[in-house]
């Protein structure tokens, strides 16, 4: 499509990213909706919507800001300016906003009803109300700080996403973090599965905290800020320069304020002064941005499904999911890892199979004294990680371990750092990666002498190697031992370490080869369709917003090639648009787990399950940020075992589902396919 497009031409042939990300929310706020679910798994589909939503004013909203405020003329393919964006956005999250709030007053009356109550300190029973102000007294009080604010005493720090108290007195405001430590839902003494809020709790002790007469009212706020890292040197070492950046983060500007009701107009006022969202009119200080300020019964819906306690669940099951174990990996169990995949290379089905796997094949090569080498790429990993357990043991034994770990993984910054430092002192040769590229790559490398030999050993994911998104996640991994791939993976990892990619013999690397290939891939599937030979994609992805990539399938549709599209979140193609994209379906598929796996199919001329298809399985979206900004891997799939499970199984179930399911209109609507027939999800746990 030529620059000079106009902007009506533009929204004719794309779909606006912003917009489709909040419609993703919606869809996992319709989850919460569904009478189908369980209770309790209702509530967690809606804190799981409230945190995402959270995460877009500190991410999507503040880089928005960020770009209306340089106003350098740039116009998204859809053909919207930055100011465009921000305003539609902010319209369209507040009324998400307020559907969320909507859902959880509708879930608390049927929490009541089942028997799990939030009750409020003066409609309790004396001798539990007198035990829960003991409670307080003795656990809470001694932990809150109240911070006064005055000519002499500045704004305390209030960080992203933290619950904060506002006491309201005559002439003075007083804050009062709620720290994390503290549970916001207090059990009720002898009855578990009754709660009364921290705030409340707060509300009517407050002279257990500060002995002071004249209070008006007790509420609270919690502020979203631009969660961006100021790096403002890109010359010293990386890892001080992260560190310096996260403790500026408290002076990032704030994209949202909520507020409980209870918070009156002069204390709403008082938040939105000392947080920039006043502005001078005449001589009277006027909100700026009310789109911003957002005044609900309770804030932070986020924290909702810390409701669902081990108490909660022993209690309630028949209001949860049927608990999901996965499977250890037929291939591997009871066997020795390297001996089964230096015999043929094995698929890993994320949760439905154990991410056990992967420990125990890093704790194998922890300890195995014939392993020389370990390399591994961290993007994302838990705080406990038996991965990194395994990586500093495998040092402290005397193996060369090298860590590749992502410091800009977005909000993991604060702990990739902590995990920086804990491998270096262990002994772990530690990566930063490559200026200007994210590694978000998920590799690793087991170099092991055998006999005369010195054998590689790989394991290659969509997902990240974090034992809880495992649990959650969908994703697809392979062990193998070809050399052809072993020698890849080693010049992989160089080029993160040198700068410099050699020539690959599988695997597809971005930023150097990935959008050629695909490229070349798709072009090939159009000289199919024009010579009347069966030309077909299927693609399985988490996103679709890159704008060449989008005309190509265009092209390719109009061509005679039949397209299908799982895309679970945002996607900026039209399909079913006559003369455009008449042979795309895009489809979303929403659930108890969070679809993440990437797969790419082209039939080259046959079915998508013949020998000749192109099956491809990695770690990146097709957006530009992956195409161009980020070291990606795609696996070509060459073993016809494993391709068959891929498409046959695995995308075969997505195209069939239907009870999870939700389509793209030609119009930018999603629409439900149905709450009955197959579920892939349900199929791959056996339930």
């Amino acid at each position: 499509m030529s620059e000079s497009a106009t902007g009506s031409e533009r929204s004719a042939r794309y779909l606006n990213r912003e917009l489709s990300d909040l419609q993703f929310i919606e869809r996992v706020l319709e989850e919460a909706r569904n009478p189908r679910h369980p209770l309790l798994e209702r509530l967690r589909f809606l804190a799981i919507s409230a945190r995402v939503l959270d995460q877009y004013f500190s991410v999507r909203i503040a880089k928005l800001e960020r770009s209306a405020d340089r106003a350098d003329g740039y116009v998204t393919p859809d053909g919207m300016t930055p100011a465009d964006q921000l305003d539609a956005v902010l319209r369209a999250a507040n009324v998400l906003a307020a559907g969320q709030e909507a859902v959880w007053l509708d879930l608390r009356e049927a929490l009541a009803a089942a028997g799990i109550e939030l009750r409020t300190p003066d409609a309790l029973e004396e001798d539990v109300a007198r035990r829960l102000e003991n409670w307080f007294a003795q656990h809470a009080a001694p932990v809150l700080t109240p911070s006064i604010v005055d000519a002499e005493h500045p704004f305390p720090y209030v960080a992203s996403d933290d619950l904060c108290a506002l006491l309201e007195f005559e002439e003075r405001f007083v804050l009062v973090p709620l720290p994390r430590s503290l549970p916001r839902f207090v059990p009720l003494p002898g009855d578990a599965c009754a709660f009364v809020l921290l705030e409340d709790l707060l509300r009517s002790h407050a002279r257990r905290v500060l002995p002071a007469d004249g209070l008006r009212e007790c509420g609270v706020f919690q502020v979203l800020r631009d969660n961006a890292l100021a790096k403002q040197d890109h010359t010293a070492d990386l890892l001080a320069v992260i560190e310096s950046s996260l403790r500026r983060m408290h002076l990032a500007h704030a994209t949202k304020l909520k507020v409980s009701e209870r918070i009156s107009a002069a204390g709403i006022r008082f938040l939105a002064r000392h947080l920039d969202l006043l502005h001078e009119a005449g001589e009277a200080l006027e909100l700026a941005n009310a789109e911003r300020i957002e005044v609900r019964r309770m804030p932070a819906l986020a924290d909702l499904d810390a409701l669902i306690t081990p108490r909660v669940e022993e209690r309630f099951p028949e209001l949860l999911f049927p608990p999901h174990r996965p499977i250890y990996p037929p291939a591997l169990l009871g066997a020795d890892c390297f001996d089964v995949i230096r015999d043929a290379d094995v698929l890993v089905h994320w949760p439905y199979e154990a991410f056990d796997s992967v420990v125990d094949f890093l704790r194998r090569a922890a300890t195995d004294p014939h392993v020389l080498a370990i390399k591994q790429t961290l993007y994302r990993t838990s705080d406990d990680s038996p991965v990194v357990a395994a990586l500093v043991e495998a040092a402290q034994r005397g193996k060369a371990v090298t860590t590749v770990i992502e410091l800009e993984a977005r909000e993991n910054e604060s702990s990739n750092v902590r995990l920086a430092r804990v491998l270096e002192s262990a002994g772990v040769h530690v990566v930063y990666g490559i200026v200007g590229l994210k590694i978000h790559c998920k590799a690793t490398l087991v170099v092991r002498r055998e006999g005369e030999e010195t054998r590689s050993y790989t394991h290659l994911s969509s997902g990240n190697y974090h034992p809880g998104n495992a649990r959650i996640y969908t994703d697809l991994s392979v062990f193998s031992a070809e050399p052809r791939l072993g020698r890849d993976v080693v010049r992989v990892f160089n080029y993160i370490t040198a700068g410099t990619l050699a020539d690959t013999e599988r695997l597809l690397v971005a930023p150097k080869q990935l959008r050629a290939a695909l490229r070349t891939s798709i072009d090939r599937e159009i000289a199919v369709a024009r010579s009347g030979g069966p030309a077909r994609i299927v693609a399985k992805l988490n996103a679709l917003t890159d704008p060449e990539i989008v005309e190509q399938l265009y092209a390719a549709s109009e061509a005679g090639v039949d397209i299908d599209l799982i895309v679970r979140r945002h996607c900026a193609l039209r399909p079913g648009v006559p003369g455009l994209s008449s042979r795309i379906r895009v489809k979303s598929i929403v659930g108890r787990f969070l679809e993440h796996s990437r797969i790419l199919v082209f039939g080259n001329g046959g079915t998508i399950d013949g020998p000749d298809a192109t099956v491809l399985i990695g770690s990146a979206d097709l957006m530009e940020r992956n195409l161009d900004d980020r070291v990606e891997l795609f696996l070509p799939v060459e073993d016809p075992a494993i391709r068959r499970r891929i498409v046959t199984e695995i995308v075969g179930a997505n195209l069939r589902d239907e009870r999870q399911s939700w389509s793209l209109r030609p119009d930018g609507s999603w629409v439900r396919e149905g709450n009955e027939g197959f579920c892939a999800q349900s199929h791959f746990a056996g339930a």
